[in-house]
């Protein structure tokens, strides 16, 4: 455990890294080491976004579904995509070697879905000073202990609904000094001065929450808002109804954790999953994510720390949720059909209503303009309220995200770093992640999946016969040794995109339920169904949805 890195809030807890498949000296598992390979990822990078058009193909999936993964990853991994000595996407080639990775590739989240990106982790540990416990404790709504702080919403009008303007994340600028100077503090301990003067001259509108990337996109701010006012509504219930339960802080974050666990499964990862894969999984009680553990925990057992994720889940497959982005969203009245302000809300914008946005520069809180209008996320499933489906397209501005690169002078560089699918398939070869058919094949033998490897990846393309020839032709050969995560995307849009394909569902399901197995206090350890928990719907019924949850929050209509 660690202090956190500014300008986080929870506590770092370090884990684990390692393959899935065990570390081979067989090339033919692997991309072809040489520089050509790289330029030949770049331009399947291009490909990607080139094919993607300006909409992109609609699933059946709400849109929910894209940023409700991107807040479940924060649970699980942290400073895993920076530029290190030990990975570089500008400098990717030669590939780092396997043995170099495990040992020294740390994740700096603990692999638990306990919601510490909320609640800020426990305040305990080597170099945990009295500052960092205050800032934690900021999390909490200062008179009202037992709840959790949120933020207010402010003019410009109006809500999309009829609900409270309680409906931003809570931001420094509200709270009491005491707070404040120690985050100052802690910052001031570890940034440059130059750095420093940016973090404080910039502290009012950032969040005060555990996990800054939470804040970094408007949608994925509005899906912890709603963890925060779901604890908050559970004190509430406890108050005003007989269920025997205490109504304190311990029992609000239990039963929050318990029914946020349960959806990730039951709603999350049967949206995004072959829900056949999942139970299967669930049923063989993840043995072979145990199995994966038990085999790292032997080959590095002088440099272990515990706990490990495998790399082909959080380099490749889990970045499916990129391909289901869109360009711009019917986000509320105000920035959707009725245009009260305009017809869409762009994704540029989603990232520039956050506390390092630059939007928020004035009145330091969110406008009530941009409250996000959950029924469009989680309601009826017509385009556009709907995610794209997973598949080897990227919306445009993918290729030009505007919060990176920004400190580049070299054009060359900035393209780079602002090309999101280009950085995905260069850190996956400088990771030395196993080809996606190496890995289909290892997972086949050890009997995790059923379908056979697709040999040649270009026959799936037929309708899209640039990227088909380009496969086909490439030096290095990405037709029959093909990234990772391209793979994963691959699969998945050769079964129509609206769900990932067998690979894709294994790593991301046995991932998820072996973490969830891993904690005796989890929902799944517990067999917990929201039948079971005290808090209930206006109607009784138990809250057993993604949608119900954000009307019990009291953040939907």
């Amino acid at each position: 455990m660690a202090p956190p890195a500014v300008p986080d809030i929870a506590v770092d807890e370090e884990a684990d890294f390692g393959y899935f498949v065990p570390p081979l000296d067989a090339p033919e598992n692997y991309l072809i080491e040489a520089p050509t390979t790289v330029n030949d990822l770049d331009d399947l990078g291009n490909l990607m976004v080139e094919a993607g058009g300006p909409g992109g193909a609609d699933s059946d999936m709400p849109p929910v579904l894209t940023y409700w993964g991107q807040f479940l990853d924060h649970e699980l991994t942290a400073r895993t995509d920076r530029e290190t000595a030990i990975s570089s996407v500008q400098n990717a080639h030669p590939p780092v070697a396997s043995s170099t990775v495990e040992s020294t590739l740390r994740n700096a989240r603990s692999p638990r879905f306990d919601l510490d990106s909320v609640y800020g982790g426990s305040p305990v540990g080597p170099g945990i000073t009295a500052d960092v416990a205050t800032v934690i404790s900021g999390l909490r709504h200062p008179t009202l202990r037992n709840k959790m702080r949120v933020g207010t919403s402010v003019d410009p009008a109006p809500l999309p609904d009829g609900l409270d303007q309680h409906r931003d994340l809570p931001r420094y600028v509200q709270v009491q000094p005491a707070v404040r100077n120690a985050a100052l503090r802690v910052a001031q301990a570890s940034l440059s001065p130059s750095e420093f003067t940016k973090f404080s001259d910039t502290l009012p509108q950032r969040a005060l929450i555990g996990d800054m990337r939470n804040d970094e996109n408007l949608v994925v701010a509005q899906f912890h808002l709603s963890v925060l006012r779901f604890h908050n509504k559970a004190i509430d219930f406890l108050e005003s109804h007989d269920t025997g339960w205490i109504p304190d802080f311990a029992s609000a974050q239990t039963l929050t954790r318990l029914h946020y666990q349960w959806l990730a499964v039951e709603g999350y990862l049967k949206g995004v999953c072959d829900p056949a894969v999942v139970d299967r999984v669930a049923q063989d009680r993840a043995s072979h994510f145990y199995k994966f553990r038990a085999e790292f925990d032997s080959r590095r057992q002088n440099t272990r720390l515990g706990n490990a994720l495998p790399l082909e889940f959080s380099v490749a497959a889990y970045r499916f949720g990129h391909s289901m982005v869109r360009g711009a969203y019917d986000f509320n009245k105000n920035f959707g059909p009725e245009a009260g302000v305009a017809p869409r809300a762009t994704l540029d914008q989603l990232f520039q209503f956050t506390g390092g946005g630059g939007a928020l520069d004035s009145s330091k809180r969110l406008p009530k303009i941009w409250v996000i209008d959950w029924t469009r996320f989680v309601g009826a499933l017509t385009p556009p309220r709907v995610a794209r489906k997973i598949d080897t397209a990227l919306a445009p501005p993918l290729n030009e995200m505007i919060k990176e690169g920004n400190d580049e002078t070299d054009p060359q560089l900035k393209a780079l770093f602002k090309s999101l699918a280009r950085r995905n398939l260069r850190r996956g070869y400088n990771l030395r992640l196993p080809t996606g058919q190496a890995l289909h094949q290892h997972l086949r033998q050890i009997g995790a999946v059923q379908s056979a490897p697709i040999a040649d990846v270009s026959t799936i393309f037929n309708a899209k016969p640039a990227l088909r020839d380009f496969l086909k032709n490439s030096q290095s050969k990405l037709h029959e040794r093909t990234p990772l995560w391209f793979y994963i995307l691959a699969e998945a849009e050769n079964g129509g995109g609206n769900r990932l394909g067998e690979v894709g569902s294994f790593l991301v399901a046995s991932t998820f339920i072996g973490v969830l197995l891993a904690d005796p206090d989890s929902a799944l350890s517990r067999d917990f169904h929201p039948d079971q928990s005290p808090l209930r719907m206006n109607d009784n019924t138990p809250i057993d949805s993604i949608a119900k949850w954000m009307r019990f929050a009291t953040v939907m209509e």
